[in-house]
């Protein structure tokens, strides 16, 4: 038989989980939202840095009829440094672009088939839900986060280095466009 000291411990882990689980959630989700900012920062300054880079592209495919042939360095850097902010747009987008398939059905994720049930009957199934269930629910979830939020920060990783290489080749075309 289980005293009453024994099952206040129960309750009492089974409310710090619960609360360690919530914690966890609140940390990924926030981590989630942060990289997705930065990542549309990091859009944005390579959209800029396209511009940039294609303008003096332009500007210098019409200056340099006659030159010699390392006249066409800084061309060539300025179409490198395009090209590597462009790779480095994609990558920020796949960061952004939002999650729309999901594994096994649950009862957290908004396109879990019980959120398209109709109102009454949505209520019902998610009175009779037992306690195990949505615990192993929350923990998938967890899980999904997790994998979300690395994923996200992978390809920021890869953005922001390629972006980086992209802003040194545009400094070193702009240098070469000075000195040549």
């Amino acid at each position: 038989m289980t005293t009453s000291v024994e099952a206040f411990a129960k309750v009492e882990q089974d409310l710090l989980r619960d609360r360690f689980a919530e914690f966890e959630r609140g940390v990924l989700q926030d981590n989630i939202i942060l990289c997705d900012g930065k990542s549309g920062v990091l859009l944005a300054f390579d959209g800029a840095m396209i511009v940039f880079c294609v303008d003096n592209l332009v500007n210098l495919q019409r200056s340099l009829q006659n030159f010699a042939w390392w006249g066409e360095i800084p061309v060539v850097l300025f179409l490198v440094a395009a090209l590597g902010f462009l790779v480095s747009c994609h990558f920020a987008l796949m960061t952004v672009v939002p999650r729309i398939h999901r594994g096994r059905p649950d009862h957290i994720f908004w396109e879990a088939p019980v959120f398209r049930l109709p109102e009454d009957q949505y209520v019902r199934t998610m009175r009779e839900l037992d306690v195990s269930t949505g615990w192993t629910d929350k923990l998938r979830h967890l899980h999904l986060l997790a994998g979300i939020c690395r994923n996200k920060f992978g390809h920021f990783h890869l953005a922001i280095r390629i972006g980086r290489i992209a802003f040194l080749v545009l400094v070193l075309g702009q240098l070469a466009r000075v000195v040549i």
